[in-house]
C-alpha cells in the first residue's frame, strides 16, 4: 500500500490479491482530510489504505472493465505486470493526484445535480475520476467535506442524501446528515 500526503488529501494505491489466486487489480484512493473519522472511528492517515478512502477506484481495461493482471511463478512475467502497473499510475493516476493537489477547492465542480448521474458526472469534472460509491454515499462525504466551509451547500447535500433514505434505514451517514440540517448557517 503506497500513500502520499496532500494539502487537502491522502492519495493511497495497492495491489490487490484476486481470493482464488494467479492474478491481482490495483486500486486508487483519495481521502479529504476533512472526513477524519468513519462510523465514529477515528482514520490513521498514516495507515490509510485505499478501501478506507471515500473516493475508491479499481484500475480499469481499454474497455472499461476491471484490469487483472495474471501473474505466475515466472520472475519476468511478474517485473511485465509490475511495470503495466506503473505504466497506469503514471499515465492515469499521477495526473488526478496532479490535479487534486493543484485545486484545493476541486470538489466544487461537483454540482446536486451531478449525483443523478454519479458515474457520468463525475469522470467528466475530476480528471476521469470515476468511483466506486453510490449518490448517497457520495452527498454525505460532500456534506462532510462542505460542513466547515459552506454550510448552505453541506445542507444541499445533506437534504438530497437524506431524501433517499426511508425512516428505517441505518446508513451511517444519516445522523451527520440531520446533524448539518439542524445547523444553522450562521454558526
Amino acid at each position: 500500500n503506497y500513500i502520499m500526503e496532500g494539502n487537502d488529501f491522502i492519495f493511497t494505491i495497492g495491489v490487490q490479491g484476486d481470493r482464488w489466486g494467479g492474478q491481482c487489480c490495483a486500486e486508487f484512493g483519495i481521502q479529504p482530510k476533512g472526513i477524519d473519522d468513519f462510523g465514529g472511528n477515528k482514520l490513521d492517515f498514516k495507515k490509510l489504505k485505499y478501501y478506507q478512502c471515500e473516493f475508491r477506484t479499481r484500475f480499469h481495461s481499454k474497455n472499461g472493465s476491471d484490469q487483472w493482471w495474471h501473474y505466475s511463478d515466472d520472475a519476468e512475467k511478474n517485473i511485465q505486470i509490475a511495470n503495466q502497473i506503473y505504466d497506469y499510475v503514471s499515465a492515469k493516476v499521477i495526473p488526478v493526484i496532479n490535479l487534486f493537489n493543484r485545486d484545493e477547492f476541486i470538489l466544487d465542480r461537483i454540482e446536486l445535480a451531478d449525483l443523478n448521474d454519479l458515474y457520468k458526472c463525475l469522470p467528466q469534472k475530476l480528471a476521469g475520476l470515476s468511483v466506486m460509491t453510490t449518490d448517497i454515499r457520495f452527498a454525505w462525504s460532500m456534506t462532510r467535506v462542505y460542513e466547515k466551509r459552506n454550510l448552505t451547500k453541506a445542507k444541499e447535500f445533506a437534504k438530497y442524501g437524506l431524501s433517499k433514505l426511508n425512516v428505517t434505514d441505518t446508513f451511517l451517514g444519516k445522523p451527520d446528515f440531520e446533524r448539518v440540517l439542524s445547523l444553522n448557517n450562521e454558526e
